[in-house]
């Protein structure tokens, strides 16, 4: 339980989120009302968990939401659902690699003063990943372990150095009233706090990989939910309290992209903050394996009923992990990067906008159409079965939080995009994520009239 887990905790990279999104949360969204942010997307991520551990006794196979989506869906709804999830999780992976590349590129250059090229430190990043997801889930966990420990332990550090620092006066509770709550953008704030729960699902994918996996999954997906939530909460709260009520707003609006740097500089010091930008580079990497990991298990389940070419559902026979699946994973990365190397983009105000906020989108979709499954199963499908807190009341009010989080999205696609033509590229996003969903759709519909007994297969899926 204790690598799933890590896997899961990882995939939501903590300093990233701290040195990431916190700005972002504070700035786009209801300024120091970021901790009440955090503990709110964490109720959403409980409430929807509730349903879709329930649902998880029903679905037996490693294939994470889309098996949740075709049990109540449909077939055919559920393979356009892994299509979008498969390239959601693909858009990101390519969106971190890119902005990893350009940060490593960055560290070189201004250490050693040698400069190389971002896209081959990016390429270097993906052969990496490639190798460690080719082996075992365990290798891929030790490498998780000791940077999840770091990172967590040097942000866990910092917050007690504020508290130790000004003491526990300091949490003034501001940040948890209503008047924080809705001044400025809440809907914005809600949203990136939404997002930095991606990937937490993980914990359903390596059931295969699991012992006893009817208790072991369960457990691992609330220790995750929780322990990651309460983490955020915690550790924003002493950021906005760090930095003052009254700066924190004007901090995130002058330093988004160094402010959590700022922050440990000026309660650590700048060897700390210099380790900090060090762990944020592993933090990423470990981000990076994570969804690496996640792709490979969602191309391994399709290929094992031949949605996919069957030769992806191979096992290795030392190292026992779905390793022509991490290889097809690792080709996608190294393609997607050339094009966009060939076609001139900048790494992070392009790439890294451009692909994240892809398949985050997606990402709240596919969300949202589980709950949706959720719901058509055990009130259609199976009406009676289950306890009406976990089949109903939960799936309802997470579907009502995570809609909002997407109308929020959709209706500042530009902004979060931004950049020059905004307008255009964030079109271009939705396209993506429209079309990712209408080619598997279409595939199913056209392997229900060509093989109607591959398609019949699909059910097992679920």
């Amino acid at each position: 339980m204790a690598s799933i887990v890590m896997m899961v905790v990882a995939a939501a990279a903590p300093l990233t989120v701290m040195a990431a999104n916190s700005p972002l949360i504070i700035a786009m969204g209801n300024g120091i009302a970021a901790p009440l942010d955090a503990a709110i997307a964490t109720l959403i991520m409980y409430l929807f968990t509730a349903g879709f551990i329930v649902m998880s006794r029903y679905v037996t196979n490693a294939g994470a939401f889309y098996a949740y989506i075709q049990k109540g869906l449909g077939r055919q709804v559920g393979l356009a659902s892994a299509t979008l999830a498969t390239a959601s999780y693909t858009f990101i992976v390519l969106a971190l690699e890119a902005y990893l590349g350009y940060t490593l590129a960055e560290l070189l250059h201004n250490t050693l003063s040698i400069s190389v090229p971002w896209w081959v430190m990016s390429f270097v990043v993906v052969f990496v990943a490639g190798f460690l997801g080719y082996r075992h889930i365990e290798m891929s966990s030790r490498f998780l372990g000791v940077a999840l420990v770091l990172e967590v332990g040097v942000v866990l550090l910092a917050d007690l150095v504020v508290l130790a620092t000004k003491g526990p006066a300091v949490l003034d509770p501001a940040p948890f009233t209503l008047y924080a709550a809705l001044s400025g953008s809440p809907g914005l704030g809600l949203m990136f706090a939404i997002y930095c729960f991606i990937g937490f699902e993980s914990t359903v994918i390596f059931r295969d990989e699991a012992r006893n996996p009817e208790v072991t999954i369960p457990r691992a997906t609330y220790i995750a939910v929780f322990g990651v939530g309460l983490f955020y909460v915690i550790s924003m709260w002493c950021e906005v309290a760090g930095i003052g009520l009254g700066q924190t707003v004007q901090m995130a609006n002058e330093h988004t992209g160094d402010m959590y740097l700022i922050f440990i500089n000026t309660y650590m010091g700048k060897v700390a903050s210099d380790i900090v930008n060090v762990l944020l580079i592993t933090s990423l990497f470990a981000c990076i394996l994570a969804f690496h990991n996640v792709v490979v298990r969602y191309q391994f389940v399709m290929a094992r009923y031949n949605v996919l070419p069957s030769v992806i559902s191979r096992v290795h026979d030392t190292h026992e992990s779905p390793h022509m699946s991490s290889l097809v994973q690792t080709g996608t990365s190294l393609v997607g990067l050339i094009v966009l190397v060939v076609l001139g983009l900048d790494p992070v105000t392009q790439i890294y906008a451009w692909a994240a906020t892809a398949g985050t989108l997606g990402y709240i979709v596919i969300l949202s159409m589980t709950c949706l499954s959720i719901l058509a199963f055990f009130n259609v499908r199976r009406a009676g079965k289950g306890h009406v807190w976990h089949t109903l009341v939960a799936p309802v009010g997470a579907l009502g939080g995570l809609l909002l989080c997407l109308g929020i999205a959709i209706a500042n696609l530009p902004t979060l995009i931004g950049g020059d033509n905004a307008s255009v590229a964030a079109w271009g996003v939705g396209v993506l994520v429209i079309v990712s969903f209408v080619v598997g759709y279409g595939a199913a519909g056209r392997l229900k009239m060509k093989d109607p007994a591959r398609f019949e297969a699909l059910k097992e899926l679920a």
